[in-house]
């Protein structure tokens, strides 16, 4: 049935977007973390910075970093969890209050969605039958219901991880790479990074990748130039 066919392809596109969404939402935070170890690594390096130096900064920028990007995406989400929640049961008050003007409103939207009468009738009476909340909700707010818990704990953890692991990719180069070439080496290793994770975000998202890879790499580089010159003024 043409309801059904328009029902499977909602849920499908909805699905995708959420997965596309965590995934480069992730690589985003391996960028952040990309960025600042690389500053901080090339700033303490071309200062004269001694080894044990450079290995406690490191483990403070994986660790304080880390810790705050974990804590302002669990504040981040929790929040928009509360929110959504508080949104939702305004809109179950209104379906227990109206059942019936409520139905004919969410008919209404997807008339003007551009499905013909019988159709929006159809689809309506579908989801109304499987979550009236959830047909409202995502119809008229573009939400959906949210789970019993909010996932922010499980966002923070691997916001956490991923900006860690972005952190560790100049602070390895800088520790592994020879000593007398390691500002130029990590320099490359840290564009080379970032030129693909730009290409990481290009393809999930359909956006250039020319764009968001020549974006990464010029802000990279203008954060490491600026470290390295404050390094040598300082030194």
């Amino acid at each position: 049935m043409a309801y059904m066919n328009w029902l499977r392809g909602s849920f499908g596109r909805e699905n995708l977007e959420s997965r596309h969404d965590r995934v480069t939402a992730s690589i985003v935070d391996v960028n952040d973390g990309i960025m600042s170890a690389a500053g901080i690594a090339e700033g303490f390096a071309s200062a004269g910075a001694a080894a044990r130096t450079l290995l406690l900064a490191g483990i403070a920028v994986i660790l304080a970093g880390g810790a705050a990007m974990a804590g302002a995406r669990y504040n981040e989400v929790r929040t928009e969890w509360e929110m959504n929640r508080a949104q939702i049961e305004a809109e179950r008050a209104s379906i227990e209050a109206d059942p019936a003007g409520e139905f004919e409103e969410l008919v209404g939207i997807y008339q003007a969605k551009g499905l013909d009468a019988r159709l929006a009738r159809q689809v309506a009476q579908a989801f109304t039958e499987r979550d009236p909340v959830a047909a409202h909700t995502e119809a008229e707010l573009g939400l959906d219901v949210p789970g019993p818990t909010s996932g922010a704990m499980t966002a923070a953890v691997t916001a956490g991880l991923c900006y860690g692991l972005g952190a560790a990719i100049p602070l390895a180069a800088m520790r592994w790479l020879p000593l007398n070439d390691r500002l130029a080496l990590t320099f490359i290793t840290v564009l080379a990074a970032l030129g693909l994770t730009g290409w990481l975000t290009g393809w999930l998202t359909g956006l250039s990748v020319f764009r968001l890879i020549r974006r990464n790499l010029v802000v990279g580089s203008a954060i490491m130039a600026a470290s390295i010159l404050a390094g040598y003024v300082l030194h």
